[in-house]
């Protein structure tokens, strides 16, 4: 896709980005926190082969409550 200029992808579901960040295919991940809390949950990204450790980027904080952090992925992760 980047020899066709495309430079940003954007990848949903958990499934689908465990995959890609199995595949080391992912340079930055937006995570948007929604104050809602769950009696249950699941997994964010499910079962992961390892931790990724993140480094932070930035946090952006909307008036209606949602929570945006954003966060570069390791090229080893």
């Amino acid at each position: 896709l980047s020899t066709q200029g495309h430079k940003h992808l954007y990848i949903d579901g958990g499934l689908t980005i465990q995959s890609f960040l199995a595949e080391h295919l992912i340079d930055e991940l937006t995570i948007t926190v929604i104050p809602i809390l769950l009696g249950t949950g699941k997994p964010l990204f499910g079962p992961l082969s390892s931790d990724v450790h993140l480094s932070h980027l930035a946090t952006h904080v909307y008036a209606f409550g949602f929570v945006q952090h954003k966060y570069r992925v390791p090229k080893d992760a």
